[in-house]
């Protein structure tokens, strides 16, 4: 091979490269050009809804709340007596208002006292059942693959 044809051959691969190169660089180019375009349309969609009026974040507050109601059925729920919304009656003497505050003190201790004698007897049932499981895979002989 001559000098000549040796300079030939390493041109046409520079020419290879340098096309390679321009061609990433034109792919390079268009990619940001797309993502920049889509960044900008999606902040306009944004943009006209909050100009709008209607912020997606502010309506799905009332879903989240309703959801989070209805997703915890097991829970006790908790009742307000009715009494309590009332606006406090005038009365003549403090002793009236002391006697009615006490009532209002027992009953709620008595509720939570039921409550909390509910919640033992549960306890004490699922502590049982747990004890039968254990003595019930004691008693079944022990089975391996070794004979």
């Amino acid at each position: 091979m001559d000098p000549i044809e040796k300079r030939e051959l390493k041109r046409k691969a520079w020419m290879r490269l340098a096309a390679q190169r321009h061609r990433a660089g034109l792919l390079r180019g268009r990619v940001v050009a797309l993502s920049l375009i889509c960044f900008g349309v999606l902040w306009g969609v944004v943009f006209a809804q909050m100009a709008t009026g209607n912020d997606p974040v502010l309506a799905s507050k009332e879903k989240t709340v309703a959801t989070r109601t209805a997703a915890s059925p097991s829970k006790a729920i908790e009742t307000t007596d009715p009494r309590e919304l009332e606006p406090e009656r005038r009365t003549d003497s403090k002793q009236e208002t002391r006697e009615a505050e006490s009532e209002v003190e027992a009953e709620g201790e008595g509720e939570f006292e039921e409550a909390e004698e509910a919640e033992l007897a549960e306890a004490a049932e699922i502590e049982e059942a747990e004890i039968a499981e254990i003595e019930a895979a004691e008693a079944e002989p022990l089975v391996t693959s070794q004979s």
